[in-house]
């Protein structure tokens, strides 16, 4: 019986925690830039990840891994957190002629021990009436302590992971070619 028992823990163990990253929650300074950058309106496209990029599904922490709570990939994650910040600074319109797009190439966590990270790696297009006025790779990071003990170490990079979204867009709408092609 005892053996049965030490069995499923050690099972339980092995297949490790798998779970969903934490909603997107806009960012104030990313809102204010995209507010501060014209009146134009602007529709959501498709968001996705690129076939076999790193994290394009889940993203490994230690014996645990997170997936998109929208959609089936991080993509929609990304187009989900473009969406959110374009409507709370008044720019979102379905029937907008300008588009943002984008293709999440690459999407990573490394939960070291004293110092974690994380990237976001995302190619962002905007087109006016279906012709391409903007295209560009754009990269978001974040860096954060990080503990020996699992049970410290993965939450906070769960919680960091809308964080390194937020320093993806904002690289994003810091971008002057960027912020014209949405005039």
């Amino acid at each position: 019986m005892i053996k049965g028992g030490v069995a499923v823990v050690a099972i339980a163990a092995l297949a490790g925690c798998a779970g969903v990253a934490p909603a997107y929650q806009p960012s104030i300074s990313n809102v204010q830039k995209l507010q501060s950058s014209g009146s134009t309106k602007v529709k959501v496209g498709t968001f996705s990840a690129k076939p076999g990029a790193v994290g394009a599904t889940s993203i490994s922490l230690r014996a645990a891994s997170i997936s998109s709570p929208v959609g089936a990939d991080f993509g929609a994650y990304l187009g989900e957190a473009v969406k959110q910040e374009l409507s709370l600074a008044q720019r979102l319109d379905s029937a907008a002629a300008v588009e943002v797009s984008g293709i999440l190439l690459g999407n990573d966590i490394d939960t070291a021990v004293g110092t974690a990270s994380g990237y976001a790696e995302a190619q962002f297009t905007v087109s006016r009436d279906g012709k391409v006025q903007f295209s560009k790779t754009k990269r978001g990071t974040q860096s954060w302590e990080s503990s020996f003990a699992g049970a410290v170490a993965i939450p906070k990079a769960q919680q960091s992971y809308p964080l390194i979204i937020q320093d993806l867009l904002s690289t994003l709408y810091s971008d002057p070619e960027f912020i014209n092609a949405l005039k």
